[in-house]
C-alpha cells in the first residue's frame, strides 16, 4: 500500500525547512526549479511577502522589525534591478559601467554561482576591471553515494530549522498544532504581488496558482525538543532518529525513488520486495554515513599478538 504525504498535493508550505529542499542535486531528480530566473521570481514573491509580514508583526521587538524592513527593501530593490537587467541590458550596462559594486543574489540554488558569474560579466561592472579574466572554473561536483547525500540533508535540515526557528517552534506548536493544515488567505499573496509591482495582467495569470495553498508545521518537528546538538559522535543517533521521522513524514515511499533502484533490485528483495525491509536497509546505511561524517565509524584496531 502506497503511503501519502502532506506534501503530495504541492500545496503545502512548511513553516520550517524541508528535507527535499536540502537534498540539492544539480539538475537531477528532486532539485529545485531548474530555471534560475523563474526560481528567483518565485522566491522573490515569497520573501517579499514574508518580510512584509514580519516587519509588521507588533509582537517582535522594534529592532528586529527594523531588520525585517531592511531586508524587505534590499530584496525588493535587488529584484527591481534584476528586472532592469532582463528588460534593458544596454541601460543596465551604461549605469553599471561607472560603478564599483554590483547588488546580486546569493542562495543555495545550485545554479546561483553560474548565474552570478554571468550577471557580473554581462554587467561590465567597472568596465576596465579584470574580473571577467579572473573567473575561476566551475567547482568539481563530488559524486557522493545516496546514503551520504541523505545524511547531509538530514544534518542541514535539522540544524537550519533550529538555527532559524528554535525560539518560535513552541509558539507555532500552540498556534498551529502539529500536522494541521491552515489555508493561506489570498490577501497575503495579493499584498506581496502589490509590493512586487505586478501589473493586473500578471496578477490574473499568476495568482490563481496560489489558490488552495496552506501552511503546516510538520509532525516531525516535535522530536526537535529532544535533539541534542551540535552534530557530533555523541549525537549521531539523535539526528538519525529525527531524520527518519522527517523523511517518513515528508516522503513515506522514499524507497521507490530512482536513487534507490539498486536497493530494490537486490536479490534479497526480488521476491516480494517488502517496503519495511528495503527502507530498513537504506536507513541502516544512512546511519553508517552519519557516523562516518561525525568521525565515529572508525574500525577498532586489530588486537595485538601476544607472545611469550
Amino acid at each position: 500500500m502506497k503511503g501519502s504525504s502532506m506534501f503530495d498535493d504541492g500545496r503545502a508550505n512548511s513553516l520550517v525547512f524541508t528535507f527535499s529542499g536540502q537534498l540539492l542535486k544539480d539538475g537531477e531528480y528532486c532539485a529545485p526549479e531548474p530555471d534560475f530566473l523563474k526560481w528567483v521570481d518565485n522566491s522573490l514573491f515569497a520573501d517579499v511577502g514574508t518580510t512584509v509580514d514580519e516587519a509588521a508583526d507588533g509582537k517582535l521587538p522594534e529592532e528586529e522589525r527594523a531588520a525585517w524592513k531592511l531586508f524587505h527593501d534590499a530584496i525588493q530593490a535587488t529584484g527591481n534591478l534584476l528586472d532592469l537587467y532582463k528588460g534593458n541590458l544596454q541601460l543596465f550596462r551604461k549605469v553599471a559601467g561607472d560603478l564599483m559594486l554590483l547588488p546580486c543574489f546569493r542562495s543555495r540554488h545550485p545554479d546561483n554561482v553560474r548565474f552570478n558569474r554571468a550577471y557580473l560579466e554581462n554587467s561590465r561592472l567597472s568596465l576596465h576591471s579584470m574580473a571577467s579574466a579572473c573567473q575561476p572554473k566551475g567547482p568539481h561536483l563530488a559524486r557522493q553515494s545516496w546514503p551520504v547525500r541523505y545524511a547531509y540533508a538530514i544534518i542541514f535540515t535539522l540544524d537550519l530549522t533550529l538555527d532559524t526557528y528554535e525560539t518560535r517552534l513552541p509558539e507555532w506548536a500552540d498556534i498551529y498544532g502539529y500536522g494541521v493544515r491552515h489555508p493561506i488567505p489570498m490577501s497575503r499573496y495579493e499584498e506581496a504581488a502589490r509590493k512586487l509591482g505586478w501589473d493586473e495582467e500578471k496578477k490574473r495569470l499568476e495568482l490563481p496558482s496560489y489558490v488552495g495553498n496552506y501552511e503546516i508545521l510538520p509532525v516531525w518537528t516535535r522530536s526537535l525538543k529532544k535533539l541534542h546538538r551540535p552534530f557530533n559522535k555523541k549525537h549521531v543517533l539523535d539526528y538519525w532518529h529525527a531524520g527518519k521521522e522527517m523523511i517518513l513524514e515528508e516522503m513515506p515511499d522514499f524507497h521507490v525513488r530512482p536513487e534507490w533502484d539498486d536497493y530494490r533490485n537486490r536479490r534479497a528483495y526480488q521476491t516480494g520486495r517488502k517496503k519495511g525491509a528495503i527502507q530498513h536497509a537504506i536507513f541502516k546505511d544512512i546511519l553508517t554515513a552519519l557516523k562516518t561524517i561525525a568521525g565515529s565509524n572508525h574500525r577498532r584496531p586489530a588486537a595485538k599478538l601476544v607472545t611469550k
